[in-house]
């Protein structure tokens, strides 16, 4: 069994009880810590790595997470920093706007000290968003994490997962979030985080897809919402449709995505004698197209329930 280790925050996702309501429901989130949650539902071996309060948001977030299989183990309490929340709210096709409360938060409150602490030999995955690279300290601690990764020969997984209102100074992000792609071998982004990137850059959305690459991604995967999913490599490239669902939250979609990608790119990798490493079957389209046709039918269940965690399906939902 792979195993999954993903970075970065956990926090207190504020959803609205009814589409015309303003009272919210505390439920457990952070893209990161929802892709640790997606990859142990689906029944693999997933820890968690970040920063996280001791207040009674901090204690409900480590119990959420263990309630969901994901070791905790390299959590770091961070006494008097508060828990970062997000007000999200949904309009009538379940798309999200997000209010953010995370100053000095405890999310942001990890340093390399504490990736050296990580045994990386018994990890097969990193998995990290770019929400943990709005702040000099933590980006620079994110970026040693991948390069740590990197180095033991691990898969780094990078979801570029922009959240424009978290960044104080977005003439940085082009930068950060490329900074990464040295050590990134699969990269996930929306297809308006890419154009984003690109207009950034002055460049075609063509143009940055072949940047990307040529800094050392490996694969390439576009999400578009109700559009197919397409997926890129240096020598091919391939799409997969989406189902048509009536969409209730996409809150997680995203997420549940990258989990269900990561977990079916190592299920069952031990009866594998054609493809016999991770590396090797990034290297394969046929179990690429294979590992994407699953991913979109992980995102698909996750839309049509409401929450992070509770919307995050089993193997048995989508088998």
């Amino acid at each position: 069994m792979t195993v999954l280790l993903s970075f970065g925050e956990v926090l207190v996702d504020l959803l609205p009880t009814e589409a015309s309501d303003k009272s919210h429901q505390a439920i457990a989130g952070g893209a990161p810590a929802n892709v640790a949650v997606g990859y142990a539902k689906l029944g693999g071996k997933s820890y968690f790595a970040g920063g996280i309060s001791c207040d009674d948001y901090g204690a409900m977030l480590k119990q959420a997470l263990a309630n969901e299989g994901v070791v905790t183990d390299y959590l770091t309490e961070v006494p008097g920093a508060p828990t970062a929340t997000v007000v999200v709210n949904l309009d009538e096709n379940g798309e999200r706007t997000f209010e953010f409360n995370r100053q000095a938060t405890a999310d942001l409150c990890y340093s390399p000290r504490h990736f050296d602490a990580i045994p990386w030999q018994q990890m097969d995955i990193f998995h990290l968003c770019s929400n943990t690279f709005t702040e000099a300290n933590i980006f620079n601690a994110s970026l040693y994490g991948a390069r740590c990764a990197n180095s033991f020969n691990k898969i780094v997984s990078f979801d570029v997962n922009l959240r424009l209102s978290l960044w104080p100074d977005t003439a940085l992000l082009a930068e950060r979030v490329e900074q990464c792609f040295r050590y990134t071998q699969v990269l996930k982004m929306s297809r308006e985080e890419a154009d984003y990137l690109a207009l950034t850059r002055n460049k075609s959305f063509e143009d940055y897809l072949q940047f990307c690459l040529a800094q050392g991604v490996e694969v390439i995967l576009i999400t578009d919402g109700a559009n197919p999913v397409q997926c890129i490599t240096v020598d091919e490239r391939f799409s997969v449709p989406v189902p048509q669902i009536k969409a209730v939250d996409t809150t997680a979609a995203g997420d549940s995505f990258m989990a269900g990608f990561l977990f079916a790119l190592g299920s069952e990798l031990e009866f594998d004698l054609e493809h016999l490493t991770l590396k090797h079957r990034l290297a394969c389209q046929a179990q690429l197209r294979k590992a994407v046709e699953f991913a979109v039918r992980c995102g698909a269940v996750t839309c049509c329930q409401k929450g992070a965690f509770p919307a995050l399906p089993t193997l048995l939902q989508v088998s």
